[in-house]
């Protein structure tokens, strides 16, 4: 009979392998890796999308034991930066930071990359809810008294959009859609434009991210009236979702890391496992709880199907609404 000396010897080599076989894994993927990885982001410097990278970079760079360079390569909707990204070498250690806009993009411009073929997944890693908000001038104090007066009052109401074909485009779209309400979507470079004349009273609407709208809502121009995403947010536990409200709409931002098709799996997953750790730390974590966010880590391939997910549900909305890039 196996005593029981015996058996705790035979685990504890059992886990001695396993550790040594996982470190070895990790040497070698790591010598794999270029002397230096860079992220592209496909927007401005100042962003959301340009934070989260910059905060990632951070945590990455000590667990691969590479530096890691953020670039800003903004342009036509994110798109040029994708375009970058995807005809880069596999094996030069570029990553594509991506947010809702890639997967909107496909539905409503030509591009020159292939979403799903010139890419692969490496990680997801968080998902910010956006908030909808009013002008104080406007007499209305829930999103539902807000579609019951747009559709008493046929263009009364101007809802502010960061540019055709946004994100914010394409959730006032689907609200819409899925209200009947009568709003007259305004085209801005930027939300940032579009709460100001919001603020001013220039316009009646807008939705953006909470971060956005922090000052406007200290100085009591604006007021918020609906989360658009799943669940309501911490720093705002009053404020209703768009369900809750009896409007089955889900408008939610998120980021996530591609690589050039053709990356290693090996490399692919060294990558995954490194942001997924990354994300747990309290720098990362507190960006995103910032910007109105949290973490939303998935396996490889969870990401892989929900960005699929997310394509065919954006361009049923440009379908049915007719979104189109100028």
């Amino acid at each position: 009979m196996t005593s029981n000396r015996e058996v705790v010897k035979s685990k504890i080599l059992g886990l001695l392998i396993v550790t040594l076989c996982a470190w070895f894994q990790l040497a070698f993927s790591t010598e794999l890796l270029p002397k230096q990885i860079r992220i592209i982001v496909p927007f401005p410097p100042g962003g959301s999308n340009d934070i989260v990278a910059r905060a990632l970079a951070q945590e990455l760079s000590p667990r691969l034991q590479r530096s890691i360079v953020v670039e800003n390569r903004p342009g036509a909707g994110g798109t040029l930066g994708a375009a970058i990204a995807a005809h880069s070498d596999p094996d030069a250690g570029t990553l594509l930071l991506i947010s809702s806009s890639f997967t909107m993009n496909p539905s409503v411009m030509k591009l020159n990359y292939d979403p799903e073929k010139s890419f692969a997944p490496v990680a997801m890693l968080g998902m910010g809810s956006s908030v909808i908000a009013v002008s104080k001038k406007l007499p209305i104090n829930s999103i539902g008294e807000l579609v019951d007066y747009s559709k008493k009052n046929p263009e009364a109401i101007n809802f502010g959009s960061a540019g055709i074909a946004s994100f914010q485009h394409f959730a006032i779209e689907l609200i819409k859609l899925k209200t009947t309400a009568n709003f007259s979507v305004i085209q801005y470079k930027g939300g940032g434009p579009a709460l100001i004349d919001l603020a001013a009273g220039h316009i009646q609407a807008s939705l953006g991210s909470l971060v956005q709208m922090q000052s406007f809502l200290r100085s009591g121009k604006i007021k918020l009236l609906a989360v658009a995403g799943p669940k309501r947010l911490p720093l705002i536990p009053n404020i209703p979702t768009l369900r809750e409200s009896g409007i089955e709409v889900d408008a939610v931002n998120w980021w996530g890391l591609l690589a050039p098709a053709g990356t290693s799996t090996e490399l692919l997953d060294l990558i995954h496992q490194a942001t997924n750790a990354s994300l747990t730390t309290s720098n990362i974590q507190n960006r995103f709880t910032n910007e109105g966010a949290e973490i939303a880590p998935m396996s490889r391939s969870d990401f892989e199907k929900f960005l699929t997910e997310e394509t065919a549900k954006w361009a049923k909305v440009a379908k049915q609404t007719n979104i189109k890039q100028e």
